[in-house]
């Protein structure tokens, strides 16, 4: 792989020179929360010691990996639409940019899938620590992973959960084609998206019904071939996610994912939506994480158990939030442990 940039890079630099849809990856929400001063500084004299507004320092070499691999982006992943067959366009965060993300990983044969719903409060999305990582550590145990670009904030409920809900249609209704399991279909979500894993999960009826007449309107030729696939995936993997509106809450998700719609509140609270028929669910958290309250993992854990769901969660002593796939702390280890457990 051509290495173009490297911890001398400044991210101004990986901005300017990488490819066109280095914003979906390095999003200028994320570049505003970096000092001026810094971005013009070479990633290695700063990127260790400044901390981001939730506690954890920004991924410096994480970022110099994607962009030398969007370098070779046609090598590397494909985009696939998913409601549109023109005018689509990754950045616009409507309608035309939602798309699956395909990185291509070299694996033989059908195997399991996992769709990554990154987080960002559905203010963003945050790709640039959570996105081609847990892609990679999941392909390395035998996942074929794919990458959810959603819609987020002006866009509110149930637009982001439609996005979902099609992208699990699109896998099984292309299940040979995309080398999948379609009864082996995981979905597994990050903070934001954690909260619209779990609610996409619970709210399943009501938004398979509102998805067929949006696709029969927008996609009629996906219509006949949809219909009658079911949008419950068959294993949901939370991680520090977002799960309550009604105490001890993300506030910030909730404005941002209903416009302050204080009649959503209830439904879009999972831990009250759970039903007998809910999938099998790894949930972690950290005990540390100061933005959103480890009670919402452990109140989804709990209406789980009420309804007799196979669960596990799991709280680490730190690594705050945001940690992904949770290296250098306590959590480190938590993929090959949720894999162990959707074995059993």
């Amino acid at each position: 792989m051509v290495k173009k940039y490297s911890l001398n890079s400044t991210i101004n630099e990986i901005r300017a020179g990488s490819s066109p849809e280095m914003d979906l990856y390095l999003l200028p929400a994320i570049v505003s929360l970096i000092p001026e001063e810094l971005r013009d500084r070479p990633l290695k004299d700063w990127i260790g010691t400044y901390l981001m507004p939730w506690g954890f320092p920004l991924d410096g070499q994480g970022i110099v990996d994607d962009a030398n691999m969007l370098l070779e982006a046609d090598r590397h992943r494909e985009l696939a639409p998913l409601w549109t067959k023109t005018g689509f366009t990754v950045n616009s965060n409507d309608i035309n940019s939602v798309c699956l993300m395909i990185p291509k990983i070299q694996l033989e044969g059908v195997r399991p899938c996992v769709i990554i719903v990154l987080g960002g409060g559905y203010e963003n999305i945050a790709f640039h620590d959570e996105g081609f990582r847990t892609a990679r550590c999941l392909a390395a145990s035998g996942y074929r992973p794919f990458i959810l670009n959603y819609r987020y904030a002006p866009n509110h409920y149930p637009l982001p959960q439609l996005d979902l809900a099609l992208a699990i249609l699109y896998l099984r209704a292309n299940a040979e084609r995309c080398q999948i399991n379609p009864d082996d279909l995981m979905i597994l979500g990050y903070s934001a998206g954690g909260h619209l894993c779990a609610s996409t999960t619970a709210l399943r009826s009501r938004l398979k019904e509102i998805l067929d007449k949006e696709i029969a309107e927008r996609r009629p030729d996906l219509f006949t071939v949809t219909r009658d696939i079911s949008i419950r995936p068959d294993k949901v993997c939370l991680c520090y996610p977002v799960i309550s509106f009604l105490e001890e809450d993300h506030e910030p998700s909730f404005q941002a994912l209903t416009g302050g719609d204080e009649s959503l509140r209830m439904l879009l609270s999972v831990e009250k939506q759970v039903d007998p028929d809910y999938p099998k669910t790894f949930i972690w958290t950290c005990a540390d994480d100061s933005l959103v309250p480890p009670s919402n993992a452990t109140r989804m854990a709990e209406a789980l158990k009420e309804k007799n769901i196979p669960s596990l969660l799991r709280v680490f002593p730190s690594g705050e939030h945001g940690c992904h796939v949770g290296t250098g702390t306590s959590a480190e280890g938590w993929i090959d442990e949720m894999l162990e457990f959707m074995k059993e």
